[in-house]
């Protein structure tokens, strides 16, 4: 490890200039943008598939899981699986802290000691390069005794434009004061993917939405003299699957809720015993059940998921599959309206499948790379910036895939 670091440290340094110092990266998340959706939707995608045909395209992107919003933007930004991060779900329970994580509740985003790991932003301030975050999850905390050079509280009821104006206004500062290194979150996608499901015409609408955005960016950016130095990378969390109508797992159904904790619920449910071990626990619920649920001991979730080595994850875990999803019937009768589609399932399956593009004068042109995951971005991220990366679980294989002619082989 040592010495994968040493050469990974080195090509950084070597590939530093290739771009210019004056050069602008950007980082996108189109939150539930499906891998397929370019192609899916090609007439709401104008602007991105032009972007994807010109620069780097995945051919997905891989997401960590569970396949959420929070531990996915959080994983694209350290290089770090949830596992090691400690986001592991969008809400949790810390056994150390006795407290729960909700990433609705504004008490816990800013709050740094929920958030392990180094963001891109805070390695790119001790570096001295100038982030601006326009919404990204754990860019409201100070982290390590850091916070970006600007950024905003998330204001859900901002739209794509205004998100984007927002950013193009700290672009427009002085060259002495503006940010090189930016993020910008549109979530309208997962929204209407929840709301109708992946092939509903509101999420067409959705998707012309972000991409009507995209040029937005571009417009700006060509008005500022910035659109030839700067380099976008636009990714997605997650992808999205469809939910039938009445699939819906009732944990009161199979466990005997007054001897659990629930952690959290959705996709999967994480569960911690109130009395006895974790064992005793799994043997009682077996035989009951249901077909489409699968129950896992911690120790016991299969290894490619990179799911076991926290204290914030339960000590039991049960995972739904794809298109189920669980509840008890008292958080049942709290829903307003069903939900048509959903994310958290495993990311090896297709609808889970993310999108990747990367454009700018960093990147080749016209390509199309192998699926990867997403914790390989934080170190492309550095190395177009010309940062040295904090300890991750990443390589350097997309930097060798996404830009032109690395020096090292």
């Amino acid at each position: 490890m040592p010495l994968r670091r040493f050469w990974l440290g080195l090509l950084l340094l070597c590939l530093a200039p290739a771009w210019g110092a004056d050069s602008t990266l950007i980082l996108v998340s189109l939150d539930g943008f499906r891998w397929d959706y370019l192609e899916k939707y090609q007439a709401e995608t104008p602007c991105l598939r032009q972007l994807a045909a010109a620069g780097v395209r995945a051919e997905h992107l891989i997401s960590c899981f569970p396949s959420s919003t929070f531990p996915n933007h959080y994983s694209i930004v350290t290089g770090l699986r949830p596992e090691h991060h400690g986001i592991i779900y969008n809400n949790f329970y810390d056994p150390a802290r006795d407290e729960v994580f909700d990433y609705h509740t504004h008490e816990c985003v800013i709050d740094g000691r929920w958030w392990g790991g180094e963001p891109v932003w805070v390695t790119a301030g001790k570096q001295g390069v100038r982030s601006a975050c326009l919404f990204w999850p754990g860019s409201e905390a100070e982290i390590a005794g850091a916070r970006p050079t600007y950024y905003q509280a998330f204001d859900g009821s901002r739209t794509c434009a205004q998100r984007v104006d927002g950013l193009l206004g700290w672009l427009s500062l002085p060259a002495d004061q503006r940010p090189t290194f930016c993020t910008l979150y549109l979530d309208v996608v997962d929204h209407a993917g929840h709301d109708y499901g992946p092939d509903a015409p509101e999420t067409a609408a959705a998707v012309r939405d972000v991409d009507a955005a995209m040029e937005r960016l571009r417009t700006g950016l060509a008005a500022r003299r910035l659109r030839d130095t700067t380099n976008l990378i636009i990714i997605s969390d997650h992808g999205m699957t469809s939910v039938p109508e009445g699939h819906v797992l009732f944990l009161d159904d199979f466990v005997d809720l007054t001897a659990v904790k629930i952690d959290y619920l959705g996709v999967q449910a994480g569960l911690r015993p109130l009395a006895g071990p974790p064992g005793a626990l799994k043997a009682r619920i077996m035989p009951g059940l249901p077909a489409h649920a699968h129950l896992y001991l911690r120790e016991e979730i299969p290894e490619r998921l990179h799911y076991r080595d926290n204290p914030r994850i339960p000590p039991l875990v049960i995972l739904a599959d794809e298109g189920w999803e669980m509840a008890t019937r008292a958080s049942s009768e709290k829903r307003t309206k069903p939900e048509r589609g959903d994310h958290g399932y495993d990311p090896a399956l297709p609808s889970m499948g993310a999108t990747f593009i990367a454009n700018g004068p960093a990147f080749r042109h016209g390509v199309v790379i192998p699926p990867f995951e997403n914790i390989q971005i934080y170190n492309l991220l550095c190395a177009v910036l010309g940062l040295k990366p904090a300890p991750n679980d990443g390589d350097d294989r997309l930097i060798r895939a996404a830009l032109p002619d690395p020096p090292i082989r």
